[in-house]
């Protein structure tokens, strides 16, 4: 009860998780809570082993940088290609350079308020954000020290 109590007050102010539908911010909470429950079960090494698979974990910011960048990149390349091919009297054609521009304000949303459409889908796949690793890290270390203390 005590570690939950903890662990709620140091996931506060996590403005991605604030943002995220209640329901997938519960089942991101289950699937860390089994997966520490799994590791301490299994002993020391699982522990360890899990310990080392959450420092290759990628968080929710760096999912979407390399979203943003993969997407940016391709859009902005395309709409500059479609911009450049057009006659020069003609009426140009501007529809990826539009998309450009749409994730450019989708990544200033993000960087002021925490929330952009990209941020919700990936959460729904089942990115956490810095803090849910290092909780899970924490709880992680709390349990090695007391396997190895007791």
């Amino acid at each position: 009860m005590q570690t939950q109590l903890m662990e709620k007050r140091c996931l506060n102010g996590d403005r991605v998780r604030e943002h995220t539908a209640p329901s997938v911010t519960r089942r991101i909470d289950r699937l860390s809570a089994a997966d520490v429950d799994e590791a301490v079960s299994a002993g020391p090494e699982a522990i360890l082993r899990r310990l080392f698979k959450l420092d290759y974990e990628w968080d929710i910011d760096r999912a979407l940088m390399v979203v943003f960048a993969v997407a940016g990149g391709a859009s902005l390349s395309t709409g500059l290609l479609r911009y450049t091919r057009t006659p020069l009297f003609s009426q140009r054609r501007k529809g990826f350079l539009y998309l450009f521009g749409t994730q450019l304000g989708f990544l200033f949303v993000h960087g002021l308020v925490g929330w952009c459409p990209p941020a919700a889908v990936l959460r729904r796949l089942g990115f956490r954000t810095q803090r849910e690793i290092e909780a899970e890290r924490r709880d992680l270390r709390d349990a090695l020290a007391l396997t190895k203390s007791g």
